[in-house]
C-alpha cells in the first residue's frame, strides 16, 4: 500500500464529530498514512459553549485545531467530512465551508478525489442519513467519489450507505464507543484498500 495522503474535516460542537474525527486520524496514522485533521470555522462555539455544558468539553481542544478551507485538501487522495446533523442537513458552519468550494468547482480541481461522510445525531428519526446525503452530493458536485459503507461492514451493526451515523442522545451526551470504533477502524482499512 502507498503512502495514501488523508484529510478529515469536522464540525463539531458537543464533541461527538470531533472524537470521531480523531479516531479516524489515530487509524489512519496506524495504518501509515499521511493525514492531517482540520476543523471548519463556527462563529458561534463560543457562544454555545457558554450556554450548554457539552458544548465547552473539548472546545479548547478542538480550537487548537488548524481550520479547514478548500486549499489545504488540494493533494489529498481521501477527504473525509464529518458534520452533526442539524434538521436533517449539515451544520451551518459545514455548508459555509462547502459553499466556499465554489471557484475550485470551475476547473474541476477536486475530480476523481474519493470522499467519506460521516455525521452524528440525536436519534433515528433526526435525519442522519439525509445529512449524509448531503455530503455525498456536494461531493459528487464538486467530482468527488463518494465511498459507500459496505453491507457487511460490521456483523454486530448496520449503518446507511451514505456513511457512519452515531446517534448522541438528546443531550449529545452519548460519547462513540463500541461498534462506532470499529466501525471507523474497518472502514479505514478499506479506504485505505482502495
Amino acid at each position: 500500500m502507498d503512502n495514501k495522503k488523508v484529510s478529515i474535516v469536522f464540525h463539531s460542537v458537543c464533541g461527538n464529530n470531533f472524537l470521531i474525527a480523531k479516531e479516524f486520524c489515530k487509524e489512519f496514522k496506524d495504518n501509515g498514512a499521511d493525514v492531517q485533521i482540520l476543523r471548519v470555522q463556527d462563529p458561534n462555539l463560543e457562544e454555545i459553549a457558554k450556554q450548554f455544558t457539552i458544548a465547552g468539553q473539548y472546545k479548547n481542544e478542538m480550537m487548537k485545531i488548524e481550520e479547514a478551507n478548500p486549499e489545504k485538501l488540494l493533494d489529498s487522495d481521501i477527504i473525509i467530512i464529518g458534520s452533526p446533523t442539524y434538521y436533517g442537513n449539515v451544520s451551518g458552519a459545514m455548508k459555509s465551508f462547502m459553499d466556499s468550494f465554489s471557484p475550485y468547482w470551475v476547473d474541476a480541481r477536486f475530480w476523481g478525489k474519493k470522499l467519506f461522510a460521516y455525521s452524528t445525531c440525536t436519534n433515528g428519526e433526526g435525519g442522519g442519513d439525509i445529512c449524509l446525503n448531503a455530503i455525498n452530493v456536494f461531493g459528487h458536485h464538486m467530482g468527488m467519489l463518494p465511498v459507500p459503507v459496505p453491507s457487511n461492514l460490521l456483523s454486530v451493526q448496520s449503518f446507511p450507505a451514505y456513511g457512519l451515523l452515531h446517534y448522541v442522545g438528546e443531550y449529545s451526551n452519548m460519547r462513540p464507543t463500541g461498534n462506532i470504533i470499529l466501525a471507523i477502524k474497518a472502514m479505514t482499512e478499506r479506504l485505505l484498500e482502495l
